[in-house]
């Protein structure tokens, strides 16, 4: 009778327990010391079918060609405009003797777009016949953005007339007259811009 009692508190265990080949593995709500660890997935066995990867024999470059003579000429009167006309502003508030506020605030704008050139500059594909100069006036803007900045935070126009002459000095005019020369644009005319 002990015997018969085992055998059926082993099967009453087993059938409590769930423990069968078939059912998977057994469920079990996570612990609170366990609940802020990350979860652990199965890795994938080895051999198991991955999706064979794209291979090229050629990279595939998609670069954006060069303007041609007559359209850099046109692209280059359209970035330069803005800053053109700028300066002419500052120049006629200066010449005008305008208040100090007034050259701070037209110098300000002398500064953005300084910015404004010299970025459309160097994001542009030039052709070779002018990249040279091209590189050498966003660098001349990039020299005398600084300045520029002084300009429009001088406290007097003394101060002013001090930083705007390191201005003029770093911004060259220099390759903007090559520029003009090599793609057939006319001469700088102040007037064109006033």
């Amino acid at each position: 009778m002990r015997q018969m009692l085992a055998v059926v508190g082993v099967l009453g265990l087993v059938c409590v327990a769930g423990c069968g080949a078939d059912e998977g593995p057994a469920v079990t709500a996570p612990s609170p010391a366990s609940s802020s660890a990350p979860p652990v997935t199965p890795s994938e066995p080895a051999g198991a079918y991955a999706p064979p990867s794209p291979v090229r024999s050629v990279p595939v470059v998609r670069a954006t060609p060069a303007l041609t003579l007559a359209a850099a000429g046109q692209k280059y009167l359209a970035i330069t405009r803005p800053y053109n006309v700028a300066l002419e502003s500052f120049e006629k508030a200066a010449n005008e003797n305008m208040s100090l506020s007034t050259l701070q605030n037209r110098a300000k704008a002398v500064a953005a777009m300084n910015l404004a050139e010299y970025t459309a500059l160097r994001s542009t594909v030039w052709p070779a016949k002018v990249s040279t100069q091209m590189r050498a006036l966003a660098k001349a803007d990039a020299a005398s953005r600084p300045h520029w900045l002084q300009v429009a935070a001088s406290d007097s126009k003394t101060e002013m007339a001090d930083h705007l002459e390191f201005a003029m000095t770093a911004g060259s005019k220099a390759p903007s007259a090559q520029v003009r020369q090599l793609l057939g644009l006319p001469k700088y005319d102040e007037k064109d811009y006033s």
